[in-house]
């Protein structure tokens, strides 16, 4: 992304109040993240608000949460405090160009988010035993909205392909949205 879509993306969180808010997780996450173990980790990507990242973390996860827009990490951040939660460690990253953490994670989301040269790394930093949970546009969106770059949607079927060897634990293409969870292999 460049500077533009930052300045975009900032004035789209600039009043939080106009938009369509989260109080709780997306339910693709809450149906499979598992309990966090003592030191579990999660990875979001785009996290906008953080309401994903800030439910991992009133799991007992220690999450890194990535967003372009720090006008919306603000507003995660006072959210967080709010909801008396720690253990978020909210990063502005434009994802084109920032490295994921030389970790590894128990659990990585991304919701309305795509990068496919981010899969590899995704991949890489999901711990053996870990899952991955991901949803986000796919082309039937252009249905309604035919003006939408045809590069930021999933084909459907598409993202079981980018976790070869992975247990399904759902994958689905809707009307407009693909979700996917999978666990990594244990070797």
């Amino acid at each position: 992304m460049t500077g533009t879509d930052r300045v975009r993306w900032d004035r789209r969180y600039a009043n939080p109040d106009d938009l369509k808010r989260k109080d709780g997780p997306d339910a693709l996450l809450a149906r499979h993240a598992p309990p966090a173990a003592p030191g579990a980790r999660a990875l979001e990507l785009a996290c906008g608000l953080g309401h994903n990242a800030i439910w991992l973390a009133e799991q007992g996860y220690t999450v890194d949460a990535f967003d372009i827009s720090l006008t919306a990490l603000r507003f995660a951040r006072q959210t967080m405090l709010a909801r008396g939660v720690h253990g978020v460690h909210f990063v502005v990253a434009d994802l084109d160009h920032f490295p994921l953490p030389e970790r590894e994670y128990d659990v990585a989301c991304v919701f309305r988010f795509l990068d496919r040269a981010l899969f590899p790394a995704l991949r890489a930093r999901v711990r053996p035993g870990g899952i991955i949970v991901y949803q986000t546009l796919n082309t039937g969106h252009l249905e309604k909205y035919p003006d939408t770059r045809p590069g930021h949607m999933l084909q459907r079927g598409e993202l079981p392909q980018h976790f070869p060897g992975w247990t399904v634990l759902e994958a689905a293409d809707l009307e407009h949205i693909s979700l996917f969870a999978a666990r990594k292999p244990l070797a």
